[in-house]
């Protein structure tokens, strides 16, 4: 807590040992020992504490949440460090309206043909599953999510199959998906469903030739929650690592995380792309629309117009912001996939 700038007014997260806390500083302690928050939520249950009291001792960890802009972290200006991003307030409220609204289907029904009607207009899909951490050796998938920006559907392939909408879903090129350890999921849908998973964003595998241009060491074992936490930086009490998901009837608790196993893909992907890997295009997109503009004069400027292939001569070749070729697949590999 003293490690922490705390205005009063300020929203913040609050991580205590079972619960993530989000309220309004009202009131510190003269000796910063304890602070009282004002509309207090919990992140995970969405319940309303009112006015409640939290004491040093009992604080794991305080985040101050932004409620206009994302600011990096990590003030550092070393080169190639990819700094984390904070939260948004807004998008942070937007998330948990998401993974609350979740649909969840387990049968052929109505509610079923809407959810695909929607998904199938979508251009861009998080794919996620659960119960497939040993891909064909996985004893029985348990459960299939599928987001779209706004919408999050579970479908529950342990009592229904996957059907050939779904499966379009998850081989149709058309459609842009995002998924955290493709190697599994692509090995549990070819060996237990017979299905050809379709071209994919995976998110562990950006994670991995971001680390290691870091010169980062990178583990064997990359979960999607180690990715969210580190990209987006949320408390390590947001996800639920003792859920059991094959277990029957699911409760809403076993929905809930499924649908923040899959809300938070797009996103990352999102990270990715724009803020990382695209970084130079963007940084000499900049270069080149400046290039014109920055130029004061009126008259020196029409000199500059006529001289346009001079900008264009001084655009860079395109890299990207990561080597992907420091991941080291090699193409036995691949094609033996």
């Amino acid at each position: 807590m003293n490690k922490v700038e705390l205005v009063l007014g300020q929203t913040i997260l609050v991580e205590l040992e079972e619960e993530c806390l989000l309220g309004e500083l009202v009131h510190i302690g003269s000796d910063r020992s304890f602070m009282r928050l004002a509309n207090v939520r919990d992140m995970v249950t969405k319940k309303n504490y009112g006015v409640q009291t939290y004491y040093n001792s009992e604080i794991r960890n305080i985040q101050v949440m932004v409620a206009t802009e994302q600011k990096p972290l990590d003030s550092s200006s070393a080169e190639n460090v990819v700094k984390s991003k904070q939260l948004s307030l807004d998008y942070l409220d937007e998330t948990l309206a998401q993974i609350t609204d979740h649909v969840f289907i387990h049968q052929a029904d109505i509610k079923y043909h809407d959810s695909i009607r929607f998904l199938k207009k979508q251009r861009h899909l998080g794919i996620a599953m659960e119960c497939i951490e040993h891909g064909r050796h996985s004893k029985s998938p348990s459960l299939l999510s599928i987001a779209a920006f706004d919408s999050i559907f579970i479908f529950d392939i342990k009592w229904m199959e996957i059907t050939a909408d779904m499966r379009s879903l998850l081989t149709d090129n058309r459609y842009r998906r995002v998924l955290c350890n493709g190697r599994v999921v692509r090995d549990a849908l070819q060996y237990k469903f017979g299905i050809t998973l379709g071209k994919c964003f995976d998110v562990m595998i950006a994670h991995v030739a971001i680390s290691k241009a870091e010169g980062k060491a990178v583990g064997s074992a990359i979960s999607l929650q180690s990715c969210v936490q580190h990209y987006l930086n949320l408390p390590d009490k947001f996800f639920d690592m003792n859920i059991d998901f094959s277990l029957r009837p699911l409760n809403d608790d076993t929905k809930r995380e499924a649908a923040k196993n899959v809300v938070f893909l797009l996103p990352l992907q999102d990270l990715f792309i724009h803020e990382i890997m695209l970084e130079p295009y963007y940084t000499s997109s900049n270069r080149y629309s400046h290039s014109l503009a920055c130029n004061r004069d009126f008259i020196n400027s029409l000199t500059d117009l006529r001289n346009g292939c001079e900008a264009i001569e001084a655009v860079e070749p395109m890299t990207l912001g990561i080597n992907m070729e420091s991941l080291n697949v090699s193409q036995q590999e691949e094609t033996s996939k």
